[in-house]
């Protein structure tokens, strides 16, 4: 491929030496171009040859036409406009000076600068106001490396600059070509990069913060599952340092019980699928670099995209596993003490039933004059106090008896198929009396058709009993009792018992449901302390739901809800 050098010095090969004089006065009376004296065309050949090294390096460029010699006036106009046009047309900027004055720009060079042509660029200031004002001792230091130029509206540019001398018209001139600064060109990039990449160290910085404060121990693996890095934490955890670690297998840090289950969960994860989903960690045994041993849970996930690595999480569980053994223990004590407390109970009760029947039994065959009349009426009434207390104090050790057996786990419950309305009416009967004396209105309000529910009848009849013996005793004459029964949309069947009586608080709620509690409004009511307690135990029980709610001097209401899987279809 010619280059730009051999186009300049073909294009002054193929011009005439001397030009004839007709030719040269037919086109100045014409009005045609001057004719290229041989100074101007030995001109453009030192411009060719001082060149030469730059236009190489160059992209190469569109020439005109090879022009062919042609020994005529016209062959030296067709020269000079062939070869201004070329210069015109190279990808640097070309200013031929002789001291301060500009002999020849070209068209790139004043385009880069902003001016029209070289009279206006002369007229704006020359060399001067392009160099800035630097003396012509620095211009002449410009060997190709980067020099700021000023353009016509002041902006300063990054050249490449490369200053020659060549002969011009038979006299010296100097010849500087400038081509934009590759440093220039490429600075928004490596600014925009450099950014990016301190950007990059910032957040890389910043996430091995966040890693380092982690308590948990992270390590980083590849593909095979060796070691890349590990965090603060996971040095502490296995005393490990990470430069000693990097490159060893992973299941260095898992005792050997540990290394298949480590191996299966890292090999599903490479094979991606269901693994890789339902990625619910795993309990292994880590493996101190002294030898101790750590229970540890382990989580590991795929990271990267490009290069697959893993990423493994190990949280310290010697505290868990240390928490978990405590409430065991606490437990198991719990649970012995209970059934200690239980069987207490339990024989106590029986140890006292047993003299406690007697006393009762003698007593009503005493009240009864079953052996002749007594003959003071004054025992009588001793008698009677006796077989009170005495039922009393059996009623207190059957609730204990039930309370613990409950407690146990032993209290024998028949569960069959029971009307909750007939067990209501029946018991609504049986403190009818007791409501009657103490003047209290008892109102019934029964769901028709309510389906039956799968209970121990016995204790369903004795929670519906002690709930109404509550709501009779801790209320006002001339109050409610509100009795009812509901099947709600969801398909519960509820037992409702209302009153409107003294009420409670909320912490009074709470004392009234812890056994052989009792309230200072209920001291004068006679009573063991073990209804409520008692009859939510009963409840639970019976698979059923037990809830109080209540106000002072408004009353109480107590729900009974049996689940839809206790209610029988009809």
């Amino acid at each position: 491929m010619s280059t730009l050098t051999d186009h300049l010095r073909a294009l002054s090969a193929s011009a005439p030496d001397e030009p004839s004089p007709p030719v040269e006065d037919k086109a100045a009376e014409a009005g045609g171009e001057p004719q290229l004296s041989s100074d101007e065309r030995n001109a453009f050949d030192e411009i060719a040859r001082a060149l030469g090294g730059w236009i190489e390096e160059t992209p190469p460029v569109s020439a005109p036409a090879p022009v062919k010699p042609q020994a005529s006036a016209g062959a030296d106009q067709s020269f000079a406009r062939n070869a201004a046009a070329l210069l015109d047309r190279l990808p640097i900027g070309i200013l031929v000076s002789r001291g301060e004055v500009p002999i020849f720009a070209n068209r790139t060079l004043l385009d880069l600068l902003g001016h029209s042509d070289i009279d206006r660029f002369y007229a704006h200031g020359g060399l001067e106001q392009m160099f800035q004002g630097r003396r012509a001792a620095e211009r002449g230091a410009m060997d190709g490396g980067a020099i700021a130029l000023a353009t016509r509206d002041g902006q300063v540019i990054s050249v490449d600059g490369r200053m020659q001398t060549i002969d011009w018209d038979g006299m010296p001139a100097s010849l500087m070509s400038f081509r934009r600064s590759r440093q220039a060109e490429f600075a928004p990039r490596v600014e925009a990069f450099e950014a990016e990449l301190r950007a990059r160290a910032a957040e890389l910085r910043e996430l091995h913060a966040i890693l380092d404060t982690a308590t948990d121990g992270v390590a980083v693996l590849d593909q095979a599952g060796r070691i890349v890095s590990l965090n603060r934490a996971a040095e502490a955890l296995f005393g490990r340092e990470q430069q000693d670690a990097i490159g060893l297998p992973f299941t260095v840090l898992l005792s050997p019980d540990s290394h298949a289950a480590a191996h299966e969960y890292l090999q599903g994860l490479r094979a991606g699928g269901v693994a890789a989903v339902m990625n619910d960690g795993r309990e292994v045994i880590g493996l101190e670099r002294q030898g101790g041993m750590i229970p540890l849970f382990l989580t590991l996930g795929r990271i990267g995209t490009e290069e697959v690595k893993f990423c493994a999480v190990l949280r310290d569980m010697t505290q868990w596993k240390k928490a978990e053994r405590d409430l065991s223990e606490a437990k198991k004590l719990a649970e012995k003490a209970s059934a200690q407390k239980s069987d207490f109970l339990a024989k106590i009760s029986h140890e006292i039933r047993t003299p406690l029947n007697a006393i009762l039994g003698f007593a009503e065959v005493i009240r009864d004059e079953q052996f002749g009349p007594i003959g003071n009426g004054r025992y009588k009434d001793y008698v009677q106090d006796i077989h009170a207390s005495g039922t009393h104090v059996m009623s207190l050790v059957n609730d204990l008896l039930d309370l613990s057996k409950i407690e146990a786990g032993k209290l024998e419950l028949q569960f069959v198929s029971v009307d909750v309305n007939r067990v209501m009416t029946d018991c609504v009967s049986l403190m009818q009396p007791q409501a009657n004396q103490a003047r209290i209105v008892t109102r019934v309000s029964l769901a028709p058709h309510l389906p039956h529910v799968l209970a121990d009848e016995r204790s369903v009849k004795q929670i519906v009993l002690n709930l109404l013996s509550n709501a009779v005793k801790f209320n006002e004459p001339g109050g409610q009792v509100i009795v009812s029964t509901a099947l709600t949309d969801a398909g519960h069947a509820v037992i409702r018992v209302r009153d409107t009586g003294i009420g409670m608080s909320e912490s009074e709620i709470e004392m009234a449901m812890e056994p052989f509690r009792q309230l200072e409004t209920a001291r004068k009511v006679p009573g063991t302390g073990l209804g409520l307690p008692l009859t939510r135990a009963l409840v639970e029980a019976n698979h059923a739901r037990f809830s109080i709610r209540s106000k002072k001097q408004e009353g109480t209401l107590i729900e009974i809800t049996f689940p839809p899987v206790r209610v029988l279809a009809e």
